[in-house]
């Protein structure tokens, strides 16, 4: 049987679900719902298939309403994957038809599942995320980057680098975070969304930061979902790019899941053949396609900054002056899911 999930008492059913799956990624968690509706307003449509008291499958949706861009539904919205999991595919394919018929109901511009499967829709497959398998020997792994990193990384070392692990940078290291974005030309979440994420998942996140002196030069907030640890967010100064500080993060936090007994690192979402999906293909993770798919009429949304739409936005968002896109970016941000 197909329902939307309501009842709280069916919170740590859902949850449970979320940890025994293999294929449930760390959005699946309650607490990303509770996030995005608090912060954003998005009505969340969780749908589950029950045997009698056992959850079989899930697939958590958002309904987005904008008078300027539409209405959609996605799973999972700023996230870089989340779609539907199920103990097989006949109940995988009665999700699916369940939502197809709630798009229908709300008449969305399209639905939106994200995720690493194929269910025979319409799909955008340009983007990656990269995952690096590690060894409790870091020795291991360090072997098989690429010279160039290798090089990278030592002259990262002798910069003068300093390494922290201390949530108290949160504010420096969204200093940097969202000059990074500005430089790209998107708006970015506001400092209370990132903090809401080490708050209602303190025990499962981290906060990784650079420093050149007393600066912060780099940073990410890492996630960490069963057997492997994800980079969230992450950004560095340009200005301090000739340090490698990239280099000297993303290798102490390799070397640190090693000894902590993860077996991967997720690098994150990159476009195909862009300067990020370089750049970890030379630490040696392995490119896993992701499946944005879609229940639309007959076209595939781009989203992607290959838009020329987006391109032109992002143009008119590097011009404007860091102080007003920062002050005013985490209100664009929801139309950008």
């Amino acid at each position: 049987m197909i329902e939307v999930f309501k009842l709280k008492k069916d919170e740590e059913l859902w949850n449970g679900y979320v940890y025994s799956s293999s294929d449930t990624t760390f959005y699946h968690q309650l607490a990303w719902r509770d996030i995005i509706k608090d912060l954003y307003g998005f009505k969340p449509i969780y749908l589950v298939a029950k045997d009698r008291d056992a959850i079989r499958g899930i697939l958590p949706m958002f309904l987005i309403k904008s008078r300027l861009f539409g209405m959609k539904l996605i799973s999972i919205p700023f996230a870089p994957y989340g779609g539907v999991c199920a103990d097989d595919e006949l109940i995988e394919r009665m999700l699916i038809e369940e939502a197809k018929k709630i798009a229908d109901t709300y008449d969305v511009d399209y639905l939106e599942l994200r995720g690493f499967k194929e269910f025979g829709l319409l799909a955008d497959t340009r983007y990656y995320t990269f995952i690096l398998k590690l060894e409790r020997d870091h020795e291991v792994v360090w072997r098989r980057l690429s010279k160039k990193v290798r090089n990278s990384t030592r002259k990262a070392i002798k910069s003068g680098l300093r390494i922290e692990k201390d949530g108290s940078y949160l504010k420096d290291f969204y200093n940097v975070y969202s000059r990074n974005m500005h430089s790209l030309g998107t708006p970015t979440h506001s400092l209370r969304f990132f903090k809401k994420v080490l708050r209602k998942f303190s025990e499962k996140t981290d906060l990784v930061v650079v420093r050149y002196g007393d600066e912060v030069v780099a940073g990410a907030i890492l996630l960490r979902f069963k057997d492997t640890v994800i980079s969230g967010w992450a950004g560095s100064l340009r200005s301090y790019l000739k340090f490698c500080p990239n280099n000297m993060m993303y290798w102490t936090i390799i070397r640190d899941a090693c000894k902590d007994g993860y077996k991967y690192f997720d690098f994150g979402r990159s476009l195909a053949n862009s300067g990020t999906f370089r750049f970890k293909i030379a630490w040696a993770a392995e490119p896993i396609r992701l499946n944005y798919q879609f229940y639309t009429s007959n076209y595939v949304p781009d989203t992607s900054m290959q838009n020329p739409k987006r391109r032109k936005f992002a143009e008119f968002w590097r011009k404007i002056p860091y102080p007003i896109a920062n002050a005013f970016g985490h209100v664009l941000r929801r139309y950008f899911p």
